[in-house]
């Protein structure tokens, strides 16, 4: 019963290390299919948390509709310059001017 017991306090000490064994491997869509798809093929959730699911490298991007216009967000994706030593972010240039609206309005939304 000790090992149990003592097992089980690891297990709890553990979990909150690994939030997608919490969670499952993934989480629970929102309501626009599309920018859903692009944030997790750009791999967004890697460093930055959305909706309460995420990683913690980069700031929370639940909130950055409030924090910044959609034209603000926009120019963002659309300017932001290839990573270096200092900056993890991907550039998106490569994305479509669709795809950057589609991800500026997404984001804009999340208040």
């Amino acid at each position: 019963m000790k090992y149990v017991v003592t097992a089980f306090v690891s297990l709890l000490l553990i979990l909150p290390l690994y939030p997608s064994v919490l969670i499952g491997a993934s989480a629970p869509p929102p309501a626009d299919g599309s920018a859903v798809q692009l944030i997790e093929s750009l791999g967004c959730r890697g460093c930055h948390r959305i909706q309460g699911y995420g990683g913690s490298l980069a700031g929370d991007l639940t909130g950055v509709g409030s924090r910044m216009t959609m034209t603000e967000i926009t120019e963002f994706l659309s300017t932001h310059p290839r990573p270096d030593e200092r900056q993890l972010m991907p550039s998106y240039a490569t994305l479509s001017s669709e795809e950057i609206d589609t991800l500026s309005t997404y984001l804009y939304n999340l208040h």
